[in-house]
């Protein structure tokens, strides 16, 4: 099959897992609204916020979803090429034509079909290997190539290395992000496992400015004292959590190495009859 680019359904998939991550990250926020194919964007980013319901979305905000988009898929794109796409030219100046005239074609499928056009896929086929063709072996090259997207000059590992040995915090959670939409999201879920990490940090920190304030209260020093400690707790809990986070390993049991991964994604593509790209 030649290799030309992702599905539409791939794409999908990976701005499901974008809002997921964003999310995740910022635990006190509900879930993410689940959006359709078809949907327009600026409705399902007002649905997110109560507070922007009824509201015209402001340019900066559809400049940031598109910078997030770009890094998600890893593809260079220029603001002019979206503002001509989605005619954002006229938004800019004149919400109101511009919802008469073009909004209706502002969905996520079309945003699917212009990333689609401009992202250069990376291949999971099989390949020969002594005369025989090896879909796991396949599937290793390119997980070489996802890894190499997410992690300048990574160090140098086999399929039996484990995967948290060389991918941590954000260069495993969107290498894991791109797993999940490569695979139609047959890759197992772990939004969840972050953000009860987000959680714990929190807590920790919390609880570390009381045991400071406690422990300076009792000696009966200068409130404002408290409050300084207070501030220099903060980025002992973000040490805390980076340290929790490197040693946590959410994956499962039966996924630790490349070489899990790489079976998983030959047995999905030979499941849904090679689905990773469209020739």
């Amino acid at each position: 099959m030649d290799v030309s680019r992702y599905s539409e359904s791939q794409i999908l998939c990976g701005i499901r897992e974008m809002w997921e991550k964003d999310q995740a990250g910022w635990f006190f926020l509900p879930r993410y609204v689940p959006f359709q194919p078809d949907d327009r964007i600026d409705e399902h980013m007002q649905s997110r916020i109560p507070t922007w319901s009824g509201e015209a979305i402001d340019y900066s905000d559809l400049a940031g979803l598109y910078k997030s988009l770009q890094y998600c898929f890893q593809f260079e794109c220029s603001r002019k090429e979206w503002s001509d796409y989605f005619r954002l030219d006229v938004y800019d100046v004149d919400y109101e034509e511009w919802e008469r005239l073009y909004a209706g074609d502002f969905t996520y499928r079309r945003v699917a079909r212009f990333i689609a056009d401009r992202v250069t896929p990376i291949s999971f086929e099989p390949v020969n290997v002594i005369g025989q063709e090896c879909g796991s072996a396949g599937a290793f090259y390119g997980i070489q190539e996802l890894v190499r997207e997410v992690k300048q000059r990574p160090q140098e590992f086999g399929p039996s290395t484990r995967i948290r040995d060389v991918l941590k915090g954000n260069a495993f959670v969107y290498f894991w992000m791109k797993v999940r939409w490569v695979t139609g999201q047959q890759a197992p879920d772990l939004s969840q496992i972050y953000r009860r990490l987000g959680t714990h940090v929190v807590f920790i920190m919390l609880a570390c400015v009381l045991i400071m304030g406690a422990i300076l209260f009792s000696f009966r020093v200068d409130p404002l004292y408290c409050f300084c400690s207070a501030f220099a707790v903060i980025p002992l809990g973000i040490l805390v959590g980076g340290l929790i986070e490197r040693r946590m390993n959410p994956l499962p049991a039966d996924l630790q190495t490349f070489r899990d991964l790489a079976v998983l994604i030959a047995d999905h593509d030979s499941e849904a009859g090679n689905p990773s790209v469209e020739g």
